[in-house]
């Protein structure tokens, strides 16, 4: 069974999965107010952190003055991210409809795949008891580039066994839109991470909604 976005005939649905599956948004965020507060840096600006994140730039680079030797940001960087590592497998839920969302796709016979700039050991999906229903999960560890470059999703497309025209990429960010649009796919921008509707808007998805819970019926 498939479905139509755009006009095109539609067979897979694949995920960003932070601000778009994953409701972890504001833990990024506390991750860089913590780094912050140990190189004694003033608390960033959360706006400051969501467009880092929606345009895929680093953390550390933009953040951190460069008069801060590397070796002690790298190892305030390690440290905290191993805490803040064990803080994102166990604490982040789905976001609101989520879960519902994709078992409805799944069982309209759609093939879902995950393909994410974060990586690819996606713990928590298990924990949401949804993780079988995705059967291609592609991270930053598969690819050389990442977001907005195209890697993520055609890799995820060659596992999938899906042409870029049978499938659409559902993300929160500028970048999920840039690199779906490169991979020759549709795309949906969705309203439940760090970017408002304005933003997605100037990269001309072939449709906004609110969050992933609107996606079936925007493909039923």
């Amino acid at each position: 069974m498939g479905a139509r976005s755009g006009g095109m005939k539609v067979r897979a649905v694949i995920f960003d999965l932070d601000g778009t599956l994953a409701d972890s948004v504001e833990l990024f965020y506390g991750f860089a107010c913590d780094v912050a507060a140990d190189l004694q840096l003033p608390q960033p600006e959360r706006e400051v952190v969501y467009d880092l994140m929606r345009t895929g730039r680093s953390t550390t680079t933009h953040l951190v003055p460069a008069s801060i030797p590397r070796d002690r940001v790298a190892a305030v960087f390690a440290e905290r991210g191993r805490y803040w590592l064990r803080r994102y497998y166990e604490e982040t839920q789905p976001i609101s409809g989520v879960l519902a969302a994709v078992r409805s796709l799944h069982s309209a016979g759609l093939m879902l795949g995950i393909a994410t700039s974060s990586g690819r050991d996606i713990q928590f999906l298990a924990r949401w008891g949804v993780r079988e229903l995705f059967a291609s999960v592609v991270g930053r560890e598969d690819v050389v580039a990442r977001k907005p470059a195209p890697d993520v999703i055609v890799q995820c497309l060659a596992r999938l066994g899906m042409a870029p025209h049978e499938a659409v990429y559902v993300g929160d960010s500028p970048i999920d839109i840039q690199a779906g649009k490169a991979a020759g796919v549709a795309t949906i921008g969705v309203l439940s991470g760090a970017s408002p509707a304005a933003i997605l808007a100037v990269e001309a998805p072939d449709a906004i909604v609110s969050g992933v819970a609107d996606v079936p019926a925007l493909l039923s």
